[in-house]
């Protein structure tokens, strides 16, 4: 895997991107956005989020804030990137909201950067087992293919291995909701039911 610490550091007050949350999503986020050299702080409303210890191994430079989203360091972010449990509806990001701030989705941040066809799949049930079996048959077909998304592997992780000939994505709808550039090559949405 690549090492994505990068010691640069530049302050808050000239921009930069602010994650919530500090779970798999939440770190993968941080990690691809320190690589691309971009000044990042992160943010998580646990007091001990799984991803806490990995960030200040990996990422001690970057601020971490845990026990609550700061709304106002939220309203002065250039942007905002938010993991798949936080609802946009949060009332932290109303300021920002407010002010105009983007808020996007890992997925996102993928779709800006990935030069590879991408497969995309949603729907309310069967995803995991569409996503795989889709991968798993392009595999067979003998295109190099990277599977993830919600199915486990953040897409961002993606990046860290060899360029593809396909991505095979597994999206939710809250993965969705705020990713606006997402351009996939074959989409599907296998059915849709009440909220699960």
């Amino acid at each position: 895997m690549n090492n994505y610490n990068n010691t640069k550091r530049v302050p808050l007050s000239e921009g930069y991107t602010a994650v919530m949350g500090m779970g798999k999503t939440g770190v993968a986020c941080v990690r691809f956005l320190a690589k691309q050299g971009e000044s990042v702080c992160v943010m998580d409303s646990r007091p001990t989020p799984p991803g806490l210890t990995i960030l200040a191994e990996e990422c001690p430079h970057i601020p971490r804030t845990v026990g609550g989203f700061a709304a106002q360091q939220l309203a002065a972010a250039n942007e905002i990137v938010i993991s798949p449990g936080i609802s946009v509806r949060d009332p932290a990001l109303a300021p920002a909201i407010a002010r105009g701030v983007p808020i996007i989705s890992e997925i996102e941040l993928f779709a800006r950067h990935a030069n590879a066809p991408i497969v995309a799949i949603t729907g309310s049930n069967g995803k995991s087992t569409v996503t795989t079996l889709v991968g798993e048959m392009a595999k067979q077909a003998g295109w190099r293919t990277q599977v993830g998304g919600n199915l486990g592997t953040p897409a961002l992780e993606l990046f860290c291995y060899p360029p593809p000939d396909l991505y095979v994505l597994e999206l939710s709808s809250f993965q969705l909701e705020t990713t606006y550039s997402l351009n996939p090559k074959a989409a599907v949405v296998l059915n849709v039911s009440e909220d699960h």
